[in-house]
């Protein structure tokens, strides 16, 4: 992430003119207000956590999505698009649904398969496919997850970042040299955006894998850690109330039991209304950590009450179009004032009480700056 270069400032020579002057110096010129970050997460949420289910019949879980729902929490489901378009209704219960309230999805091959196995254009075919179909249901391709885990290989990791997609999961239990904590301190992105480790969840009943996190207080632990780095943390789970005695379901591959399940997302929420963690989307993760990798911003003084702040990420605004959360430092001599932050368009903040020396806003980057004004 980058604060601020002389071309950004030269930008607005023949308006304001420009002395090639460098932060520092901008910044004493705007000293009522500066922009102190971009800030790791959204709205200043100290870390991210994004659950995955690798299960490709989302209705099935009925119960749980269910009480994700009620308390207002969500989940990111796998789409394996061979059997998504052969099969509407779960293109129609995905986006009629899930996504309304805010169930994220992922993609998962055009068929459940090793990629490793295949050479790079047979994979990138199969990721490819994916991509499009994704896309054809009038979703967002982001995020990836590879069946079984498998793309340990480069070629399977290029073919993935070639077909479209910008981050791939694996599922291993144990971590070679990166891992669970995703951007860790000051990091700004991973080593490798296809490679994404996440936590595999399984009890121990199943196939009692003792490097599998087996129940909460594993999960926990792993958490804190992630909070305390804060970084971004995924899960993967398969079979949640699959344990062959809840509800008279059945066993399922790699079964999670549920009530670990709802006490690990009932934390969670917890720390989510706290303003710790941010229950994110796989996709929304990736994206806001690649744009806040690659932003740059600046701000420059007009007169007292009013600024031009400059914040741009130079990435495809089709596909990168989250907002980023900047954090303003405000001159005591402003309290009780408002802010107005607008476009060359749209008012995009009106009437924000200044009440702390520190403020959050939202902005989406742009080519063009916004105004700031004191009223």
């Amino acid at each position: 992430m980058r604060k601020s270069v002389r071309t950004v400032i030269c930008f607005v020579f023949l308006l304001y003119g420009c002395s090639g002057s460098t932060t520092e110096s901008n910044e004493y010129e705007a000293d009522l207000i500066e922009i102190v970050e971009i800030t790791k997460w959204p709205d200043g949420f100290r870390a991210a956590f994004t659950p995955t289910l690798d299960a490709g019949l989302p209705a099935a879980y009925d119960a749980e999505n269910q009480w994700l729902i009620d308390n207002g929490l969500f989940m990111d489901y796998e789409i394996v698009t061979a059997i998504y378009d052969q099969i509407p209704e779960r293109v129609a219960f995905m986006r009629d649904v899930l996504k309304p309230m805010g169930f994220g999805y992922f993609g998962h091959g055009h068929a459940h398969d090793n990629h490793d196995n295949f050479d790079y254009e047979d994979a990138y075919a199969s990721f490819r496919q994916n991509f499009l179909s994704i896309a054809s249901y009038g979703f967002r391709p982001v995020a990836y997850a590879y069946p079984y885990g498998h793309g340990l290989l480069e070629r399977t990791r290029r073919a993935l970042s070639d077909s479209g997609f910008l981050s791939g999961r694996l599922n291993w239990p144990v971590f070679e040299g990166y891992g669970p904590c995703i951007i860790p301190g000051d990091d700004t992105e991973p080593p490798d955006w296809f490679a994404l480790p996440a936590l595999r969840m399984e009890s121990y009943d199943f196939e009692q894998c003792s490097d599998c996190v087996n129940d909460p207080e594993e999960f926990f632990s792993y958490l804190d850690a992630c909070i305390e780095q804060g970084a971004w943390l995924i899960n993967t789970y398969h079979a949640i109330g699959f344990d062959g005695e809840t509800d008279g379901r059945p066993v399922g591959w790699g079964f999670y039991r549920r009530h670990h399940f709802y006490e690990e997302m009932m934390r969670i929420k917890e720390l989510q209304d706290e303003g710790i963690v941010w229950l994110a989307r796989m996709s929304d993760a990736t994206l806001y950590a690649r744009q806040r990798h690659n932003a740059s911003f600046d701000i420059n003084k007009i007169d007292r009450l009013t600024y031009h702040l400059f914040l741009d990420d130079g990435l495809d605004r089709a596909i990168f179009h989250l907002p980023l959360t900047l954090r303003l430092k405000i001159d005591h001599e402003h309290m009780g004032k408002r802010i107005e932050i607008s476009d060359s368009f749209n008012t995009i903040v009106t009437g924000l009480e200044i009440t702390s020396e520190e403020h959050l806003i939202n902005l989406i980057p742009s080519q063009e700056p916004y105004t700031i004004k004191i009223l």
